[in-house]
């Protein structure tokens, strides 16, 4: 799969957190959205780098999508990539333009959980300056 985004995920100098840890708490904290451990350490795995997989519920078809979170550079771990968007259910598959609107609806909501935690970490997507 193309990478759907690139971001960087920088926690605070005083944060515990990690950003794939952050991730988790995002999908935890957040409303319609899962982290997804089996999945995430079975991509780790395939990947060779830290991952994450979260699924978001949606009110459309499919009504879930599943996305991958992993590190671009094990030197600089707060670097992740948006690898994979898919539907875990075949008859569904989501067209370019739903791959990119999902990346799009990740960035607002990830944006409003870190907005409610000023000071936690900063989110940079590449290309926006």
């Amino acid at each position: 799969m193309d990478t759907i985004l690139r971001i960087a995920l920088t926690p605070a100098d005083t944060a515990k957190a990690t950003p794939l840890e952050l991730l988790e708490d995002f999908a935890d904290a957040t409303p319609g959205w899962h982290y997804l451990e089996d999945e995430s350490q079975h991509y780790a795995s395939e990947k060779g780098a830290d991952a994450c997989i979260l699924r978001r519920q949606r009110g459309g078809q499919p009504r879930y999508v599943d996305m991958a979170f992993s590190a671009t550079d094990p030197e600089q771990p707060y670097q992740l990539e948006l690898m994979l968007v898919d539907a875990p259910d075949a008859e569904h598959q989501l067209a370019p333009d739903e791959r990119q609107q999902v990346g799009r609806t990740f960035v607002t909501a990830m944006r409003d959980y870190l907005d409610d935690r000023p000071g936690h970490a900063t989110l940079r997507i590449e290309g926006d300056e």
